[in-house]
C-alpha cells in the first residue's frame, strides 16, 4: 500500500500550489495529480456545504480511503511521497489526528502568510471565482453568520487566519513540522526550495524552475474570463476542469495573471484586521520561537 510520507497541510492563499509544482520537480519527489484531494479534513465535516459554489468544490474532495489511496498508485519507487491538501492546517481539530492515525508520524510542511494579506487574498480568490458578490468589509461582517450556517472554510477569512491554535496541534501531534513564510518564498524560491529538500532528505541541488507563481486571484477584466471562472455554474466549473487537463498549469497561470486584477484593501479595513491578529501573532512568534515582525 502506497500512500504519503509527507503533507502540505496549509494553509490557502500561502503558497502552496507553487510548492506542490516545485516540490514535484525533484526527481525523487511524487505527488498524485490531484492537489487538493482533503480526504482528511472531509471526514469531520457536514456535507453539503451552504455556500455559493461550495457544492461544485465539495465534489472535488475525496471522501473515501479506497479512493484517496489510488491517489497515489504509480508512485511506489518514489523516495518522497506527498500530499497537499490547503485546509487540513484550517481543520487542524479533526485532521491532524487522522492524519497521524492513518499515515503515522509524517512529516508536516506549513506554509503560512501575513494572515490580514491572507484573508483579502482568500476574497479576491472568492471573488474571481463569481462566489463572493460583498464588498470586502461587508464579507468580514458576514463571516461568523456564514460560518455558523456551514459554508465552506474559504469563507473564513479572519478565522482562517489564526494560526496559532492551528500549528499548535501539528506540532504537538508530529515530530517533524516545517513552516515556511509566505513571504520568504515570493522573495527567494529557490532557497526555499532547497530548504525543503534538506527537510524531505533528498539530494538538495536539483535544478527547479521556480518563475511561474500559482493560483492567481482578482476580479476578472472581461466577461468570458468572468464566466470560465465561475465555480458556481456548472458548465463553466466543468469547462474550467476540462482547461486543466488539457492545458499545462503554467500556461494557464499566465493567462490568469493578465486576466485578472486586484484592488488595494482600504486602509481602515487593514488597521481593524491589524488589531484583529495582533496578539494571535504574538502567540505564533512565542510558539514558533522567530520573529514574525515582517507581519507587524
Amino acid at each position: 500500500m502506497t500512500l504519503p510520507n509527507f503533507v502540505i497541510a496549509g494553509t490557502a492563499r500561502s503558497g502552496t500550489t507553487s510548492l506542490y509544482y516545485y516540490l514535484k520537480q525533484h526527481p525523487d519527489i511524487g505527488f498524485p495529480k490531484q492537489k487538493e484531494p482533503k480526504y482528511f479534513s472531509s471526514i469531520g465535516l457536514t456535507f453539503p456545504h451552504a455556500g455559493p459554489g461550495d457544492r461544485n468544490v465539495d465534489k472535488l474532495m475525496v471522501r473515501d480511503f479506497d479512493s484517496y489511496q489510488k491517489l497515489f498508485d504509480g508512485l511506489e519507487g518514489k523516495v518522497r511521497i506527498g500530499e497537499a491538501s490547503s485546509d487540513y492546517l484550517y481543520h487542524h481539530a479533526h485532521s491532524a489526528a487522522e492524519l497521524r492515525r492513518v499515515l503515522g508520524d509524517v512529516q508536516i510542511i506549513l506554509c503560512l502568510r501575513n494572515p490580514v494579506d491572507r484573508a483579502y487574498s482568500a476574497y479576491q480568490n472568492l471573488l474571481r471565482d463569481q462566489r463572493e458578490t460583498l464588498p470586502f468589509a461587508e464579507a468580514l461582517a458576514a463571516e461568523d453568520q456564514r460560518m455558523a450556517a456551514n459554508w465552506d472554510w474559504m469563507w473564513a477569512y479572519r478565522q482562517g487566519g489564526l494560526y496559532a491554535d492551528q500549528v499548535e496541534t501539528f506540532m504537538r501531534t508530529f515530530s517533524k513540522v516545517k513552516v515556511v513564510l509566505f513571504e520568504d518564498l515570493e522573495k527567494d524560491p529557490q532557497a526555499i526550495v532547497r530548504e525543503l529538500f534538506e527537510f524531505l532528505c533528498v539530494t538538495r541541488d536539483v535544478p527547479v524552475d521556480t518563475s511561474t507563481r500559482y493560483s492567481h486571484s482578482g476580479k476578472a477584466r472581461n466577461r468570458l474570463v468572468a464566466f470560465l471562472s465561475n465555480r458556481d455554474n456548472t458548465m463553466a466549473f466543468a469547462l474550467r476542469r476540462l482547461a486543466l487537463k488539457l492545458l499545462p498549469r503554467s500556461i494557464l497561470e499566465r493567462i490568469a495573471s493578465r486576466s485578472l486584477e486586484k484592488e488595494d484593501m482600504d486602509a481602515g479595513v487593514r488597521g481593524e484586521l491589524r488589531r484583529y491578529f495582533r496578539d494571535d501573532i504574538t502567540r505564533l512568534e512565542n510558539l514558533l520561537g522567530r520573529s514574525l515582525a515582517v507581519w507587524k
